[in-house]
């Protein structure tokens, strides 16, 4: 599952690291499933080309990021970025 901090555009300039490192999350798992962009692209409906112009711009529409991590068995959440889920998440909430 790939956590995603709650961004009202996820194409604002604040958000292109989140975009850009949703996508290298992404690529790296179709990497391991012997996927080529350009496969993954077909498989997840959108040119490669469009592919290719959200890794550079990190920029993307949220829902073809959404297609793009269901092609390679991953699923998006967004969670609330604030301390006590990251206690949670560590085993550390009654600590």
């Amino acid at each position: 599952m790939i956590y995603i901090d709650y961004m009202s555009n996820i194409e604002s300039q604040g958000n292109i690291e989140s975009v850009r490192s949703t996508l290298n999350t992404i690529l790296t798992a179709a990497e391991s499933r012997k996927l080529k962009e350009k496969e993954l692209a077909r498989l997840a409906g959108v040119r490669p080309e469009t592919l290719s112009r959200m890794k550079s711009r990190g920029t993307a529409d949220f829902a073809l990021i959404d297609r793009l991590a269901r092609v390679v068995g991953l699923k998006l959440a967004v969670v609330p970025d604030d301390d006590q889920l990251a206690r949670i998440q560590q085993g550390r909430f009654f600590s």
